[in-house]
């Protein structure tokens, strides 16, 4: 009989070296609610040697070994963030503040990629199947949300190393009780709150600088990382970062020229001039359980994305006909983020 996604788990943890297990005890985090794996596949890529004196392929060579997942899920606890920006630094006590990124001005992202190992379990009709993939990275996270909807996520995982127990004859260390999200707070849009401000973030705690009536939010991490190969070994050993890309989009309602002077402004002004441009962008987005800004306590679950050094990309607008709402539409890019999240659980390294 055809089993579900019911006689299976993922769970995945970090590895202190690129391509080896962590232990089980630290194998231990959830990507998110309602987590899905929605695409996998390995290949060896296989090379065909064909020979003179017939038509047939003679015989096969491999090379090396590749693998992708996309696993979707629901926000509900901020760990994933760490794929992107490292291990994150702890303050306070219950609530705790998890810092991922760096502040303004500050370009000190993590310059190498963090790893970390991926395990799906399956109990097939035969066959009880565990499945590794060492050494993976965060090719991509997105992260969007619209009204009436959940704030989703979407990651992309490149990995060239698969563990030499995975397949089916790998029938022991199914994980009966697959670890559980230990923030599990399924935001959604109503959870939401965006804010565009001035140069200097501090503009964003006037209540001025929310946009108004926002119909759908996203952003976009992107690593562009490499998994690096050497010859005497079909895996990978190793990976490296290019340039971070961090974008985005969002839809609201048309208010003001604010935002359409902002991308005039980018060639309007010479290169040359003193000038400032007018109230260079900086992005707040916020997700909450409470209302943002209120003193934080033990049941408080903040996420708060903070992007400076804002770029327009476009300005878009739908909606000039009548009777219906007008909605402007922006794509963004910026240089630097960082990531608040403020919870109760005290999570220790590797976290």
């Amino acid at each position: 009989m055809v089993r579900t996604g019911a006689s299976s788990y993922i769970r995945y943890g970090w590895e202190t070296t690129f391509g080896a297990a962590p232990t089980l005890s630290t194998l231990d985090k959830a990507f998110g609610l309602n987590a899905r794996l929605t695409n996998w596949s390995l290949t060896n890529s296989p090379k065909d040697l064909p020979t003179l004196g017939q038509v047939e392929v003679k015989d096969y060579a491999f090379g090396q070994q590749t693998g992708s997942m996309g696993v979707d899920f629901v926000l509900s606890n901020p760990w994933i963030f760490g794929a992107i920006y490292g291990e994150p630094t702890r303050t306070g006590s219950s609530p705790y503040v998890y810092k991922y990124g760096t502040t303004a001005g500050v370009h000190a992202a993590a310059k190498s990629v963090r790893s970390f190992t991926t395990e799906v379990g399956f109990e097939g009709e035969t066959n009880t199947m565990v499945r590794r993939g060492l050494g993976c990275i965060a090719n991509s996270l997105g992260i969007s949300t619209t009204i009436d909807g959940t704030v989703d996520c979407s990651m992309d995982i490149g990995y060239g190393k698969e563990d030499s127990t995975s397949g089916s004859v790998y029938t022991t260390g199914f994980e009966t009780s697959p670890p559980a999200d230990d923030v599990a707070f399924p935001y959604t849009f109503a959870h939401g709150q965006l804010k565009w401000a001035g140069e200097g973030l501090a503009d964003t705690t006037s209540a001025t600088s929310i946009v108004a009536e926002l119909q759908d939010a996203s952003i976009s991490f992107a690593q562009n990382p490499t998994l690096l190969y050497t010859i005497g070994s079909h895996q990978s050993v190793s990976s490296f970062r290019r340039v971070f890309d961090i974008t985005g989009n969002f839809r609201a309602s048309w208010k003001n020229d604010d935002k359409l002077n902002q991308l005039l402004d980018q060639i309007r002004k010479p290169p040359t001039s003193t000038t400032t441009l007018s109230s260079a962008p900086e992005i707040e987005l916020v997700f909450t359980n409470d209302t943002y800004g209120d003193t934080a306590d033990a049941a408080t679950k903040d996420i708060v994305i903070k992007l400076h050094g804002v770029r327009p990309d476009s300005h878009g607008v739908e909606g000039i006909q009548p009777v219906e709402p007008v909605f402007e539409n922006i794509a963004w890019r910026t240089k630097t983020c960082e990531i608040l999240a403020t919870n109760s659980v005290a999570r220790t390294s590797p976290f």
